[in-house]
């Protein structure tokens, strides 16, 4: 817009003046400073290259002489612009901040060193260190008790990604969902846990192997957390060509590939395999037999109901360190706690979901509610 000889606008981040000559300038109130009254009065000067702005009297007067035939063009009213201004500014402003943008800055990351550690504990019959935890959350409700029924969500958290989670609705039938939250008595540990672990041992590879009829070939199912096939690099879905010396293994009946694969602790056993992430070409590796755990099954259940429309399994199974009092110990209604869950309270040599066998992760435990 053009600028005329009777309207200037000025514009600060304290104050917003509006100048008139022989005009008053109305009250005004800047988005961050105090209210400013000010009156502009025009008089004339000789010396038109100087332009001067004096307070009268009045403290919140200020006179700006201006030149009889003060210049109409653009530029001439910004030098004016720029006195009015620039008199009227505070000698000392703020800092200018937006209107509407105030950004909370981002937590510091909460460190190892964080962590406090738990009392020691009785775990599957054996005396277990405590675990590491951190309280996100402190809870404002009633404390948690022995003897009380907690309700409570975790999840589990391997290498940042949620793996194993009571949040995450399970499907029943692809049409229906729910989440559900875990309910225990808190105090006692459940007798699967006081118990010493009995597991069947095999002398072997330490890995499942079937044969494919379709494909014709003899691969491996499932290797045994750190048994000698895990040692040497075999994986699931490995094929096996040969085992010391004999091939064409989809003619050898299973129970004759079983005993070529077993035998006395200490003994060596040479395979060739086929990697199969690997180019194809067969790799020989040399095993030493070894004693290894027979990995359980892991349980299924369907359940089905509304004429079968709602079928599927049961929810994701928590680690045991959730019912090791030690472990919650303090908490209250309302918190949230991280707990570092070794192996052994956590899902062992069996691994759950995306945690591997033998994984330490993280576990968040939110405290829901207390029954009883």
């Amino acid at each position: 817009h053009a600028f005329t000889p009777r309207t200037m606008f000025a514009s600060q981040t304290t104050c917003v003046v509006v100048a008139q000559p022989t005009g008053r300038v109305g009250k005004t109130r800047g988005c961050h400073g105090r209210r400013v009254c000010a009156s502009v009065r025009a008089s004339g000067n000789a010396d038109r290259d100087r332009v001067v702005g004096t307070h009268d009297h009045d403290e919140n007067t200020l006179s700006v002489p201006v030149p009889p035939s003060a210049p109409t063009n653009r530029r001439g009213a910004l030098v004016g612009f720029a006195v009015v201004a620039s008199s009227l500014a505070p000698s000392s402003t703020q800092p200018a901040r937006a209107i509407g943008f105030t950004k909370e800055l981002k937590k510091k990351d909460v460190s190892e060193d964080d962590y406090r550690e738990s009392a020691g504990f009785e775990f599957r019959g054996e005396a277990h260190a405590g675990v590491k935890f951190y309280d996100i959350a402190k809870g404002g409700g009633d404390l948690l008790e022995p003897g009380k029924t907690a309700v409570v969500h975790y999840t589990c958290r391997y290498r940042g990604l949620t793996a194993v989670s009571s949040r995450e609705a399970r499907t029943l039938g692809g049409n229906r969902t729910v989440a559900e939250p875990l309910e225990f008595k808190f105090g006692k540990l459940p007798s699967e846990y006081a118990k010493p672990l009995v597991r069947k041992t095999v002398v072997g590879i330490g890995a499942e192997v079937r044969i494919d009829p379709e494909l014709e070939e003899l691969y491996v199912v499932t290797v045994v957390f750190d048994g000698p096939a895990a040692k040497a690099g075999i994986k699931a879905q490995d094929t096996i060509v040969t085992i010391d010396g004999v091939g064409d293994l989809l003619n050898v009946p299973i129970s004759e590939i079983g005993a070529l694969l077993q035998g006395d602790a200490g003994t060596d056993v040479t395979l060739t395999i086929r990697k199969k992430m690997g180019d194809g070409s067969p790799e020989k590796v040399t095993l030493t037999r070894e004693a290894t755990n027979v990995v359980p099954k892991k349980r299924v259940n369907d359940q089905e109901g509304g004429g079968g429309l709602f079928t599927g399994e049961n929810a994701p199974k928590p680690p045991p360190v959730v019912y090791v009092p030690e472990a919650l110990r303090g908490m209250r209604v309302g918190g949230r706690r991280n707990i570092v869950v070794p192996a052994d309270v956590g899902y062992a040599d069996v691994g759950e979901g995306e945690i591997p066998p033998g994984a330490t992760f993280k576990l968040e435990v939110e405290l829901l509610e207390l029954r009883g």
